[in-house]
């Protein structure tokens, strides 16, 4: 079966770009024929991006469930109080839309009727999707190595002229980074929409590349940003979290209090290149994607699963732990 990445529900837009290249990767790497469309196609897997805000869009879905057609919807978003993100930073213009966050925790619930299954990106989440959507099949999908995600040309590190790279929504906590950061150093931030052409050569040019969290209070790390500086050999600095990650072993963690001075010592080190190409390497060779893309597009396809799901605490060893 023909499997289908549809992005017509975030009208294409950019913000998504990462997710929908490791998931054509990912497929690819399993021996699949995949695509990426700007409307679910009839007969095929259609891998679905949660944000569905839009009745017509949802009509859509509707009309082209044909016989023989598969929804797999993925959950993007951390579901708190009836809602999504729910409390997740107070009084940013993003994250504190209630009206926004709750629309589109309803219009999940619309699309999740219609789907398969559910693949979610973090294991802290399926318990709160499972009870949210109870005999529908809720499925983790770690983000794990793939081939062809690389797309970052480094400059030697020499020649590099931006101390410290940070991309995604700005918030205060984050904000307040990176101002001090850039009190005396290169700093570069990059908004969602920022277009490959400039985000890449920027990351080329970036000695030092930020994972920071949204607020004090989130304790659910961005792992699609992590795992798009592990596999363009990114050199990183996350703020830690409380709760493990999958990434967590290839990480540097570095407590909120210390960040700053953290951060500034790695522009000291001298092997920042050398410490990011072995961590790549460690990562392709202990999480290859296909030991759970394989068996999720099994199950999405309509075919019986071939195995039981790995535990991220397992993962690195390939022991199977029971559903």
């Amino acid at each position: 079966m023909r499997i289908c990445i549809y992005t017509g529900n975030h009208g294409n837009s950019l913000s998504i770009a990462d997710l929908v290249r490791l998931l054509k990767c990912a497929v690819a790497d399993c021996g699949y024929d995949v695509c990426v469309s700007h409307e679910p196609l009839s007969g095929c897997c259609n891998l679905m991006i949660e944000h569905f805000i839009d009745a017509p869009v949802l009509q859509q879905l509707v009309a082209r469930k044909t016989p023989g057609t598969r929804y797999v919807l993925i959950g993007t978003e951390l579901i708190t109080g009836g809602t999504f993100n729910g409390g997740v930073t107070a009084g940013h213009w993003h994250y504190a839309n209630r009206d926004y966050w709750k629309l589109r925790y309803d219009g999940f619930h619309v699309a999740a009727a219609l789907a398969d299954v559910v693949w979610v990106l973090s294991e802290l989440v399926v318990p709160a999707y499972q009870a949210e959507l109870p005999g529908k099949p809720v499925r983790y999908l770690p983000h794990a190595h793939v081939n062809g995600l690389g797309q970052v040309e480094h400059l030697p590190e020499h020649k590099k002229d931006i101390d410290f790279y940070f991309s995604g929504t700005l918030t205060d906590h984050r904000r307040a980074i990176l101002s001090e950061l850039a009190r005396d150093h290169q700093v570069v931030f990059s908004p969602q929409q920022t277009p490959d052409y400039l985000r890449l050569d920027q990351l080329g040019r970036a000695k030092v590349c930020l994972s920071l969290r949204l607020s004090p209070d989130n304790d659910l790390p961005s792992l699609s940003r992590m795992h798009f500086h592990l596999q363009n050999r990114n050199f990183m600095v996350h703020e830690a979290y409380a709760r493990e990650s999958l990434l967590d072993p290839y990480a540097l963690h570095a407590p909120t209090e210390d960040l700053i001075s953290w951060s500034k010592a790695a522009l000291d080190l001298t092997n920042r290149r050398a410490i990011a190409d072995d961590v790549l390497t460690r990562f392709k060779n202990e999480l290859p994607m296909t030991r759970w893309m394989q068996p999720l597009l099994a199950e999405a396809c309509g075919h019986d699963l071939p195995r039981t799901p790995v535990s991220p605490h397992s993962a690195a060893q390939g022991v199977p732990m029971p559903a």
